[in-house]
């Protein structure tokens, strides 16, 4: 379970750096925002000490964010840091998960891969998005249809999967299957809750609606690893 647990961490932690990168290059952020955004970053360092417990190699993203974060100031800033070392530990993350996509057992569990790193990825983002006071409301928006439009091509890909399985092995995993897609899709609704309200989106909210899609996504991945 612990390790399940751990494996999930790596798309997570890879897609949200992607998209802390994008909003940080990207995004149209005050000085306050980005500076706030460069305090939330050695949360990163702590997803990536845990996947290394796994790929040992990314304490390498470690060193690079970590080099990253001490160059940068976390109060009101126009100055972006050494984008070419965040760059970097992008290409670290990309091709940690490009190995873990080669490795899985089957073509069903390398596309559950990619499709963690975008659900994930865009939870945890927006998650640290919110907890930075960001005032991107586009990615607001963006971050949980993706999130939707992800957990639906994820659900479709547990049908081969269980195609797959003898009578007796789905027999005795129906009901993790069934735990896991009721956590997938409580968590999906939690995240959009605010678009559903019209309100903004809360910290606690998403803090809560990320772990459970971390729960339900460990469940899954238990089903083909």
């Amino acid at each position: 379970m612990l390790n399940a647990f751990i494996a999930v961490l790596l798309p997570m932690t890879a897609g949200a750096q992607l998209i802390l990168t994008l909003v940080l290059t990207k995004g149209e952020i005050c000085p306050g925002q980005r500076g706030r955004i460069h305090r939330i970053l050695p949360l990163l360092l702590v997803l990536w000490l845990l996947v290394a417990s796994q790929h040992l190699y990314t304490l390498l993203n470690v060193a690079l964010i970590g080099y990253f974060y001490s160059q940068v100031k976390t109060g009101k800033t126009r100055q972006e840091g050494p984008l070419k070392i965040l760059y970097l530990a992008n290409g670290v993350a990309g091709l940690t998960m490009l190995d873990a996509i080669l490795t899985a057992p089957n073509w069903v569990a390398a596309v559950m891969l990619i499709l963690s790193c975008l659900l994930l990825g865009a939870i945890a983002a927006h998650w640290l998005l919110t907890i930075a006071r960001t005032r991107l409301q586009a990615f607001h928006r963006l971050l949980p249809i993706a999130g939707i439009l992800a957990a639906m091509l994820l659900t479709l890909c547990i049908v081969p999967l269980t195609a797959n399985m003898d009578p007796m092995q789905l027999q005795n995993m129906l009901h993790a299957i069934l735990l896991s897609f009721s956590l997938l899709v409580t968590a999906v609704i939690i995240w959009s809750w605010h678009l559903l309200t019209a309100k903004s989106a809360d910290k606690i909210q998403l803090g809560i609606s990320c772990l459970v899609l971390l729960t339900s996504l460990t469940g899954f991945h238990q089903l083909y690893f």
